[in-house]
């Protein structure tokens, strides 16, 4: 997303209501808890492996 593309969408983000931004709010949290739902990282599970191997 270029950064134009960016700043217009805080513009429109601006327009939302209180419940709007909430269910926003909650829909990126869970993007981001997503990508941290990882036990382990790719470093720390090639280690382990190594100590089997």
């Amino acid at each position: 997303m270029s950064q134009q593309q960016f700043e217009a969408m805080r513009a429109q983000i601006k327009k939302l209501t209180p419940q709007q931004l909430r269910m926003l709010k909650g829909a990126i949290n869970n993007e981001l808890e997503g990508e941290n739902q990882s036990l382990v990282t790719n470093e720390e599970l090639q280690l382990i492996s190594s100590l089997f191997a």
